[in-house]
């Protein structure tokens, strides 16, 4: 007892001295403490969150800016890149480098980009360096001299067939020499460029025109050395890669991931049209993993070049919020949001220039926050009321293709989202969720997130609410079915009941993600009008919510 007492009088004592002294040790104490991703709510794996591209950011602005980056949900940032350009003042003579090193550019200097490595990992932050390997600057005489001799480069003219892979992957892009790649040398040259950077701490990297540089099975053994250096990569995708796309695509993702183009363009021009997207993504179709493609609502090519490449540059940037609201906050892939530089003028966008923070949006940090949440967790893609709509097991993502504002409801496909009332990230409106819809009131932003971030535990399938009887009269059977009956109207996948996940098959079928054939077909013409629609689905819609104009949904057929 009595060390118990002389222990809290040394504490008083301690108390009333540092009242006496007016020492205040809070704020000591919150400069010191580790930050870690842990504070953000940032995944450990940067294939699981999405990536804030600093697009010719200085690497000190983007430490400046690291607080504010966690803050919206980045788990990653890509640099552009750190070897030494051609020329020192447009963006695109990075694109054009003289060689394999980590030089001083507008950027900043190597202990620059060592500074930021260092400093992001305290926010749980990733760096990535986008890497020219394909080509060097065009003027030969300033690559490096080790590169300079003939043999380290392909001399086959320029590529013009860009469908034949030969001429695709050795042949010249415009005025640009195409490097040797699968020379052990050249490889050799690369990989101690990229273990430079993984020492200084880069966590990974972004590989420009890679679809210019073969593959294993064509006799490059490039990605895989890039793969053998241990770090995340993917590599940029642009278009078609040429020849059997499938096989080509699959092949690359054996070693890094790649980019999307087609099906985020897709998204893009249709959120530009004022239309829904139909389609889900084209990767499956393909036979490619998901997990390896990096979307991208925009890129800085389709921002900061003229012509026809910079298509996006006159697209509104809450437009592209709306593109980056549906690709960001799908399950099976990563998206980049850009930074857009402060012009999108080719000839006057500097190395150095410090882009748009609009990533610290209440909508783009949503969509990350969302996504960051849930990882792991199973999608339903689906549209309707004029919205695209990402249903997550826990939450949704509801994004208007008009950018309207408004009480929408829409469909809650799968019912991923269990029922109950949520609170939109960004506005603060409530939304209503059923096994079967999701109501709720766009803001301004056209955007809305809502999610839990508690355990999903999928609710199992209610008991009927009348059990049959154990044994019954003859006069009190139930109707039987005919003998010749081929199921339950509205039974669309064939499970013996009418649930909405018949109304999503439905769906599915009409926008050409699934098909429905033979009995299918005939069960999912709830209405009776001898095609199957929309309107079906409404039908099973009702017949599960009890309510009127259900149509012919769980009679026998």
């Amino acid at each position: 007892m009595t060390k118990r007492i002389t222990g809290l009088l040394i504490c008083v004592c301690i108390i009333i001295s540092c009242f006496a002294f007016g020492v205040i040790h809070t704020a000591a104490a919150n400069t010191s403490a580790k930050t870690t991703s842990d504070d953000y709510g940032l995944p450990k794996k940067i294939e699981d969150g999405n990536i804030l591209q600093c697009f010719n950011w200085k690497y000190n602005d983007i430490k400046n800016e690291l607080k504010g980056i966690a803050e919206a949900g980045f788990t990653t940032v890509q640099t552009s890149p750190a070897q030494p350009p051609d020329t020192g003042d447009k963006w695109y003579w990075l694109y054009q480098p003289c060689g394999f090193y980590i030089s001083s550019s507008n950027l900043g200097s190597k202990t620059d980009l060592q500074n930021l490595c260092t400093e992001a990992k305290k926010y749980g932050i990733k760096i990535i360096v986008d890497i020219v390997a394909n080509h060097l600057t065009g003027d030969h005489g300033k690559i490096q001299n080790d590169l300079k001799d003939g043999r380290y480069w392909h001399n086959k003219g320029k590529c013009t067939n860009w469908k034949d892979r030969t001429q695709l992957t050795q042949y010249n892009i415009g005025d640009y020499a195409d490097l040797k790649t699968e020379d052990s040398y050249v490889q050799n040259v690369v990989k101690n460029y990229l273990n430079d950077l993984k020492k200084i701490g880069v966590s990974g990297f972004r590989f420009d025109a890679a679809k210019h540089i073969a593959t294993p099975a064509e006799g490059d053994n490039f990605f895989s050395m890039v793969k053998n250096v241990g770090l995340y990569a993917y590599g940029e995708i642009l278009d078609s890669p040429g020849g059997n796309e499938a096989n080509v695509l699959k092949e690359y993702t054996k070693y890094i991931g790649i980019s999307d183009t087609y099906y985020s363009g897709e998204v893009t021009g249709h959120m530009r049209d004022k239309e829904v997207v139909t389609n889900t993504s084209r990767w499956k179709k393909v036979g490619v993993d998901g997990t390896k493609i990096v979307y991208w609502p925009e890129s800085h090519d389709t921002y900061s070049n003229n012509g026809n490449e910079g298509w996006t540059k006159n697209i509104e940037q809450k437009t592209i919020d709306r593109s980056y609201a549906i690709l960001g906050s799908r399950a099976d892939a990563q998206a980049l949001y850009l930074s857009r530089p402060n012009s999108n003028d080719r000839e006057n966008i500097y190395i150095g220039s410090k882009g748009s923070t609009h990533y610290k949006s209440k909508e783009v940090a949503a969509v990350n926050h969302f996504k960051n949440a849930l990882v792991g967790r199973g999608e339903s893609y689906t549209y309707g009321d004029g919205c695209d709509v990402v249903c997550r097991e826990g939450g949704a993502v509801v994004a208007s293709a008009k950018g309207s504002s408004g009480k929408v409801t829409v469909t809650n496909s799968d019912s991923l989202v269990l029922p109950g009332t949520y609170t939109d990230e960004i506005t603060g409106n409530k939304w209503t969720v059923t096994e079967t819809t999701m109501t709720g009131t766009l803001g301004n932003t056209g955007i809305a997130v809502f999610y839990s971030t508690e355990p999903y535990v999928r609710p199992t399938e209610a008991p009927p609410t009348t059990a049959a009887p154990t044994t019954a009269p003859p006069t009190e059977a139930p109707t039987q079915a005919p003998t010749e009956s081929i199921g339950i109207i509205g039974d669309a996948n064939g499970d013996k009941n009418v649930t909405i996940k018949d109304a999503t098959l439905i769906q599915k079928s009409i926008a050409g993600i699934e098909t429905l054939s033979g009995n299918a077909k005939l069960l999912a013409d709830v209405n009776g009008n001898k095609s199957v629609e929309v309107k079906d689905a409404t039908c099973i819609q009702k017949y599960v919510a009890m309510l009127d104009g259900s149509g012919n949904a769980g009679k026998a057929y």
